[in-house]
């Protein structure tokens, strides 16, 4: 979970299924195609960052890394384009909610709770923040479906906040389970700034990842940021190739075509496929074994994704149930 548009938060549509015909075969097995692989990104980020900060490196290193390697590679983007008239404010909204202070929030999370509880936490908040957001600023009043979807996805979350106060997984994973409702709360500001700014999703991912770099740097460097020296070379280029490339860039690229082959509505549905995803990678990445709160927090929150984004509808044919 990362970068701008690299996430399944910044650019879940919530949109009932397309009335038209649906795409043809051919475009459906390169959407899925296309769509799983963005999902898999997406869920196995968690299980990455987690790594990341219970090995040598700590939350203040993983967003340097992000930023500096996605931040380099998207410069010429920045200077070539600027900020295509973009006011500053939506633009600092972005960075504000998709730059260091989300993968810090996220990162820093994960030093308290599993990698599982904040692949079912993060996208459920956001996607809730997102609709009141919406509604609030934009005026896209969300209808009853995605009410009661998101109250499902508000249930989940709250089964899986049980299990972290019962101390299943460490005294301290209410802490970590905190931390990733106010990243998902972060990531739904970008989601919304995105949307008032009507931003293109490399555009903004190079902004957010320029600005970041450049503000978040400087102090990482004299508050002891050299310190990454001293980490193993193969976990820092390990940690900036996933963050800065895989994560940030890779995931955007996945995720766009899968919309581009089958269509925004049906891509969606692969976000729904995060939290099952990232429970399923941390078991054997990490040796996290999901508890039974754990396990019916997955299935409550993906089946009210997909009941929110509208995508329980009995299909016409084949074509159209994807």
């Amino acid at each position: 979970m990362s970068n701008p548009s690299s996430h399944p938060s910044e650019s879940v549509p919530s949109l009932p299924l397309d009335s038209q015909a649906g795409p043809t075969a051919d475009k459906v097995i390169a959407g899925v195609v296309y769509g799983a692989l963005a999902a898999l990104v997406w869920g196995i980020s968690p299980v990455m960052i987690r790594l990341g900060v219970t090995g040598a490196l700590d939350p203040y290193d993983l967003v340097a890394l992000r930023f500096v390697v996605c931040g380099v590679i998207l410069l010429p983007l920045v200077v070539r384009r600027g900020m295509a008239g973009l006011g500053w404010g939506v633009v600092l909204a972005m960075v504000a909610g998709a730059g260091a202070p989300f993968i810090l929030l996220m990162a820093g999370g994960l030093m308290f709770a599993p990698a599982g509880h904040a692949g079912i936490i993060i996208p459920s908040i956001m996607l809730s923040c997102s609709m009141i957001g919406g509604w609030v600023v934009l005026g896209e009043r969300p209808n009853a479906k995605r009410f009661i979807g998101y109250g499902v996805i508000l249930a989940g979350i709250g089964l899986v906040g049980l299990e972290g106060l019962a101390g299943g997984s460490g005294p301290d994973a209410w802490i970590g389970d905190l931390m990733f409702v106010c990243a998902g709360m972060a990531w739904a500001v970008y989601t919304v700034a995105s949307k008032v700014a009507k931003a293109e999703p490399l555009h903004a991912t190079a902004l957010v990842a320029v600005i970041s770099m450049s503000v978040y740097l400087p102090p990482y460097l004299i508050w002891g940021g050299f310190d990454i020296l001293a980490a193993p070379l193969s976990e820092i280029l390990l940690q900036g190739f996933f963050q800065g490339i895989v994560l940030a860039i890779l995931a955007l690229f996945f995720y766009t075509r899968a919309v581009a082959y089958l269509g925004a509505a049906r891509g969606a549905v692969f976000a729904a496929l995060v939290p099952g995803l990232a429970v399923v990678s941390a078991f054997p990445a990490l040796g996290e074994i999901p508890s039974g709160l754990e396990l019916a927090g997955v299935f409550v929150v993906s089946g009210g994704m997909l009941y929110a984004l509208g995508l329980t509808r009995p299909a016409r044919n084949a074509v159209d149930r994807l």
